[in-house]
């Protein structure tokens, strides 16, 4: 890769991470009338989702997987690949009216006046206000009993899996409960004998309900749009992850995969223990736990929590200027989803709005306003629409891809 050029080096708004959450983001601030943003990206845009593996599909169906203004393209399978949301993404950051400079990590932020200092590779950049989007999935979450185990026994987080050949022929166990833990089980079940170590029996749910997709019906009864502190949303939150689809349930009920609904908490050469005491002897392990934030570039008091966790009330940092977005939770139980993006991001842009000027209401972010399905919000087709009144330069309507 060349060296990279900054468009410019003091900006409005510094946004940290162009996947869903930053581009978003990016979306609505440039209809609130915020001039001069800029996004910043690590590797390339969609780089997130290309690194999975190969035959990840979202949960979400095509039309629940959308960011504001543009739709996403049709295509087989209700629900889409991971290149295609990769692809949908690179789409939707050419169409933004915003610079998107990629292979420009920010490597540490630190405080400078009342705003912010940027260092990357490519140099610094100065901004007013400055949203850290990059996610909670930074960072593989791989537990420390991993290293007691011997060095023959192959073992790999999700997020280095790409296909079985990665694993040697044998039999694999997969720890986790969560849904990358039943797809990769279910993949690698047809190849090999395959134990799913879970903390306990997971909850699958059906992805249709008398015909519909189930994601629609958390969608127009309220679930998914329940406020993270609201009863619904801190019931759901208690719960364990819930798996969509019940692939894994017949898989284990037919023998084509063990279940052992304990969680495992040591490893000694080649076997593992499960917290009910009980010992697996293991040939390979495929680390289904999840990830965590990548902060640690993050050097400003105040912003993070002792555990480097962001430290945050509905997605405002307690540090004046700084910003959230993506996060689970953050405002409403879908607040981690694609779908749930815009809301959060409608939110985040009027309060940065504010905080540049105090003339923009909550309310008066520009565009067109959405027309009402049940729960749902359905943007104007912008094929037909007419492109939004804004006091941003020449801003893009996207076209249909």
């Amino acid at each position: 890769m060349g060296a990279v050029s900054l468009p410019a080096r003091t900006v409005d708004v510094l946004v940290v991470g162009a996947g869903q959450a930053g581009l978003g983001t990016a979306r609505r601030l440039v209809d609130a009338g915020v001039p001069d943003v800029l996004v910043l990206e690590a590797a390339e845009v969609g780089a997130s989702w290309t690194g999975r593996w190969a035959g990840l599909r979202l949960f979400t169906p095509r039309r629940f997987s959308t960011l504001p203004g543009l739709p996403f393209p049709p295509g087989p399978g209700e629900s889409p690949t991971r290149l295609e949301m990769a692809a949908y993404l690179r789409r939707y950051a050419d169409v933004l009216d915003v610079p998107v400079v990629t292979g420009t990590p920010v490597t540490g932020l630190t405080r400078a006046g009342t705003g912010f200092r940027a260092a990357t590779p490519a140099g610094e950049v100065t901004a007013r206000q400055v949203v850290v989007a990059t996610g909670p999935h930074r960072r593989p979450r791989v537990p420390a009993a991993a290293a007691d185990l011997a060095p023959d026994v192959v073992a790999l987080h999700s997020s280095a899996y790409r296909e079985p050949a990665d694993l040697p022929d044998g039999p694999v166990l997969v720890v986790g409960g969560g849904n990358s833990a039943a797809q990769l089980a279910l993949e690698l079940a047809a190849t090999r004998p395959v134990t799913v170590a879970a903390p306990g029996v997971p909850r699958a749910l059906p992805t249709h309900v008398l015909g519909i997709s189930l994601y629609r019906w958390l969608l127009v009864t309220g679930v998914l749009n329940a406020g993270s502190g609201t009863p619904v949303g801190r019931l759901v939150r208690r719960r364990d992850e819930a798996v969509f689809g019940r692939d894994l349930p017949r898989a284990v009920r037919a023998g084509r995969v063990r279940l052992v609904p304990h969680r495992v908490v040591g490893a000694a050469g080649r076997a593992v223990t499960l917290a009910d005491g009980s010992v697996l002897p293991v040939h390979a392990v495929l680390w289904c736990t999840g990830f965590l934030p990548d902060t640690g570039w993050l050097e400003i008091p105040g912003a993070l929590g002792p555990g480097g966790e962001p430290v945050h009330r509905r997605g405002a940092s307690p540090v004046p200027g700084l910003h959230w977005m993506g996060l689970p939770w953050q405002t409403r139980v879908n607040s981690g989803l694609v779908d749930g993006v815009d809301r959060d991001a409608r939110r985040t842009a009027g309060r940065i709005r504010r905080a540049l000027d105090g003339a923009v209401g909550r309310r008066d972010l520009g565009g067109p306003p959405p027309h009402r399905l049940g729960r749902q919000t359905r943007w104007p087709d912008p094929a037909t629409s007419t492109p939004p009144s804004s006091p941003c330069p020449s801003p893009r309507w996207p076209t249909r891809p």
